[in-house]
């Protein structure tokens, strides 16, 4: 898949800070791992983190998929997972999905998605 830049237009504002300046020499960069229930949220937000369209939204493969960039100067790496969180997926299945090879030497950052429920409920 080709990476295509992300316009402006595309995104809603959102105010950044610049706390990426906490990056110790050593940490040559930072890994983030997305876990929720849709492959499209995710891949939604990596593309955001990231700054561009590397994260296919509609099609969810069965495997992890390693993306990265340049974020304020630092190097980032989104790792967008299958649907960890469904209850039919073995442990070993787990442990497989989970690339730990992907996030070597090991995350930094789980960004646990979550959808909101559609229904709100009355607090009266």
């Amino acid at each position: 898949m080709e990476a295509k830049r992300i316009s402006p237009d595309d995104l809603q504002p959102v105010k950044r800070s610049s706390s990426y300046g906490w990056l110790t020499p050593s940490m040559s960069e930072l890994r983030v791992v997305l876990l929720g229930n849709s492959w499209s949220e995710r891949s939604s937000v990596g593309n955001f983190i990231l700054g561009w369209t590397v994260f296919n939204t509609e099609e969810e493969p069965d495997h992890c998929q390693r993306e990265s960039g340049q974020l304020e100067g630092e190097i980032v790496v989104v790792i967008n997972t299958p649907d960890l969180l469904h209850s039919f997926i073995s442990e070993d299945k787990l442990t497989e999905h989970f690339c730990v090879r992907l996030s070597d030497p090991g995350p930094h950052v789980f960004l646990l998605l979550l959808q909101p429920e559609h229904k709100l409920r009355n607090t009266n």
